[in-house]
């Protein structure tokens, strides 16, 4: 039994000592019909419960009396939060009906989540067994399960919530099923309801396609329900995009590629059973690190897969043709600094799916910087010491998931014609950039400073970008030579150095 499980029989309890009756209903009732286990990389695990009488008066007894933390979200409609203080990323939502119990799941999404079991007969089972003889399925949730599809449980349901619109695409993505096909065409007909649902929604939907096992195919079915361009327009001007004569894809091609080997290389499962990515530069160790929570409540695995599938949304715009020569007759493509545009893009991206200050640092840098492991050397020679050195000082928060993100691009711009003995030398080259940029020797370079660069954006009102690495730069060298010592003295240094830029650029 899990610690939410704990939660559970505590809550149920309590609410049956006092009459009301409780129901399990939606999600939680799905994946156990599905026997979906919890996965330790899902993000927050919760609970919805339906129950026949409001809480309102007895949320504090509630609390005290099952060890939870009680925060009331709508006073009005009686819906409730009961957070497990010995694990905050569970919880247990719970909601008093709206009119009775059929009415309630009739007014629910999709017909997977339109099922209900009452509390005494969810706990009665093990959790390993069916529940099926008990759910309460009044819209053929079970048959649809069965049948691997996401149907709209009643005409305008839909509407009635437009995020619902991106949860189908999110539900056949992490499930695995497909949509109905007069669930799609109210999809494809209305999709452009997204533009005025409230960002946060939006970004939750979009983390939780992100952070899937299959994130491309999401991608790729937003796309082909007409819900892509307007919810990422920056992706898609990137349709179709003519590259130079090294990448085999269209800009958004290769994007979706890239997100592919991002994808396979963030699981230890496909990684594993990759001919290519089996080979890829990974240390044991970058298995915990890439589950460690950055921002949002994100992991590092899924930030680095929004950044992967962003990372060339600055191509379009800085599209340049050179003049004809004798070997190219249609002249050179180049994307001069599609590098830095596209990490201000995302930055305007993600500010407008409201993400954190340091969600935005995170991803933003990694997409300036995406470029860089690639250009330490000529012909995929090692890099100079220096030159590592260098790289990690200016990109330390995210080092390793930059050289990663290098190595996805490199291998999405070859596609098929990738070349054995020369992605080797690649591979080789990535290797020798994370080994030594991470050995012991390099703890100057490796090790935390007095203050971080979203400090640093908080403190100046910076926004990301190189000038946060050129001001970490110089603070650690300064501490590193002792000058520095203590935060205050890190803020006066770089409230010097910022003073002295600005009056380079004859600001005030």
């Amino acid at each position: 039994m899990t610690r939410s499980d704990d939660l559970l029989v505590r809550v149920a309890g309590f609410l049956e000592a006092r009459g009301v009756a409780t129901y399990v209903v939606g999600g939680a009732v799905r994946d156990r019909l599905l026997s979906l286990p919890e996965r330790p990389d899902a993000g927050p695990v919760d609970i919805d419960l339906s129950v026949t009488s409001p809480l309102v008066d007895l949320v504090d007894e509630l609390a005290e009396g099952t060890g939870a933390t009680a925060i009331m979200i709508d006073g009005e409609r009686g819906f409730l939060r009961l957070i497990d203080p010995s694990d905050e990323r569970k919880w247990l939502d719970v909601a008093v009906f709206d009119g009775d119990l059929e009415t309630d799941l009739e007014r629910r999404d999709f017909t997977i989540n339109a099922m209900a079991v009452p509390m005494g007969a969810w706990l009665a089972r093990d959790a390993g067994a069916s529940i099926e003889d008990v759910v309460v399925d009044p819209h053929g949730g079970v048959a649809d399960l069965r049948l691997g599809v996401i149907r709209e449980t009643s005409s305008g349901n839909l509407l009635d919530d437009p995020v619902r619109i991106f949860r189908a695409v999110r539900f056949a993505t992490g499930l695995e099923f497909e949509i109905e096909t007069e669930t799609a065409d109210v999809i494809r007909d209305n999709g452009q309801l997204l533009a005025n649902t409230s960002p946060e929604h939006i970004r939750n939907e979009f983390f939780k396609l992100m952070a899937s096992h299959r994130p491309e195919f999401g991608i790729r079915e937003l796309d082909r329900l007409g819900l892509l361009g307007v919810l990422l327009p920056e992706l898609t001007a990137g349709r179709d995009f003519e590259q130079p004569n090294d990448h085999y894809y269209s800009v958004m091609e290769h994007q979706l590629h890239a997100l592919g080997f991002a994808t396979r290389l963030m699981d230890p499962r496909l990684r594993a059973s990759d001919p290519i990515l089996k080979q890829a530069p990974w240390s044991p160790e970058f298995d915990d690190y890439f589950r460690e929570i950055v921002g949002n409540g994100q992991t590092r695995a899924t930030l680095f897969k929004i950044a992967v599938i962003l990372h060339d949304i600055g191509k379009p715009e800085t599209k340049s043709v050179d003049p004809p020569t004798p070997d190219r007759p249609n002249g050179r493509i180049r994307f001069l600094r599609h590098d830095e545009l596209g990490a201000r893009m995302v930055s305007d991206l993600l500010t407008r799916f409201r993400c954190s200050r340091r969600t935005i640092s995170h991803v933003s840098l990694m997409i300036e910087k995406h470029m860089r492991p690639g250009q330490m050397s000529a012909n995929h020679e090692l890099p100079t010491h220096r030159a590592i050195l260098r790289f990690f000082r200016d990109v330390s928060p995210v080092a390793v998931d930059t050289v990663l993100l290098n190595l996805c691009d490199y291998l999405a711009a070859r596609g098929p014609r990738l070349n054995g003995p020369e992605f080797q030398r690649y591979f080789g080259m990535l290797s020798d950039i994370l080994s030594r940029g991470l050995e012991p020797g390099s703890e100057r370079v490796t090790k935390d400073l007095l203050i971080d660069g979203y400090q640093v954006q908080d403190r100046f009102g910076l926004q990301p970008g190189s000038e946060i690495g050129r001001l970490l730069g110089a603070l650690r060298d300064a501490e590193s030579s002792g000058v520095v010592r203590t935060k205050a003295e890190a803020y006066e240094l770089l409230a010097r150095l910022l003073g002295r830029a600005a009056s380079r650029r004859g600001r005030p």
